[in-house]
């Protein structure tokens, strides 16, 4: 999906779904004992002569067999109200509508990547799904995506600082959009971008603390991408060449 919306120009946002598996209606009759943190509840027992007491579960709740199920067939039920239809051969995969109003919902538990040619589509299905759900706005998976990298490169310092061969200086993170880097460098106050969460700007700090460095590279010459899209044979064996990967390729191109 992120190929084909990479290729076609779409938007792609994200959101999670807060404790998205206590929205699930139970079935069956499940009982559990009292925790001990409710002690007003288990001295009222103990006063009434009853021993035994135990609750019934109304909601489903983590650690519960089924509690990945409930929750799948419940925003199943609620994207399906939308007008989403699960694909055929992947059914976390949701679509609706046709051209300019296509949209996609992938989903991964709570968390999901909504994505559209069109913002607006994207914010009435935010805006649907908040309906019914506590949702957290993420905002583009493209700023979310460069936080992960930026996560592993410090994990990797880490580790690489604990074995006894600390890196010197910092790990450059090379970036062909210069939204995301001016984004990244940016203290101000900017409020088309005031969606993202705080917690992603960590990005931030470690460039100001040398642990980063973000460097521009041109879409033409990031050289991951014949390994992630399609490419004429000219662009991929430059690219394979300047990767030091053998070329050895047999095409009619």
């Amino acid at each position: 999906m992120l190929a084909r919306c990479g290729a076609e120009g779409m938007e792609i946002e994200q959101c999670d779904v807060d404790t998205a598996f206590l929205y699930g209606k139970l079935e069956e009759e499940i009982y559990m004992e009292l925790p001990e943190g409710l002690r007003e509840l288990l001295e009222l027992a103990e006063a009434e002569g009853e021993d035994d007491v135990v609750c019934m579960l109304l909601q489903s709740l983590f650690g519960l067999k089924q509690a990945s199920r409930v929750w799948s067939e419940t925003i199943d039920k609620h994207l399906k109200s939308m007008g989403f239809e699960p694909a055929d051969a992947n059914p976390c995969v949701y679509t609706r509508g046709e051209g300019d109003d296509e949209c996609i919902v992938c989903l991964y538990v709570g968390d999901m990547l909504i994505a559209s040619r069109q913002k607006a589509v994207i914010v009435s299905v935010k805006a649907g799904i908040t309906e019914k759900f506590r949702t957290k706005d993420l905002g583009s998976a493209r700023v979310i995506l460069g936080s992960d990298c930026v996560k592993e490169c410090v994990w990797m310092r880490r580790l690489l600082k604990d074995i006894g061969a600390e890196q010197v200086g910092a790990t450059v993170i090379y970036e062909d959009n210069q939204g995301a880097m001016a984004l990244a460098k940016n203290v101000g106050y900017q409020a088309r971008t005031k969606h993202i969460d705080i917690r992603y700007h960590f990005i931030r700090e470690k460039v100001v603390s040398n642990e980063v460095e973000l460097e521009y590279v041109d879409t033409k010459n990031q050289l991951a991408d014949f390994m992630t899209k399609g490419l004429s044979s000219k662009t991929l064996r430059y690219l394979m060449m300047r990767s030091n990967v053998d070329p050895k390729l047999e095409t009619s191109n």
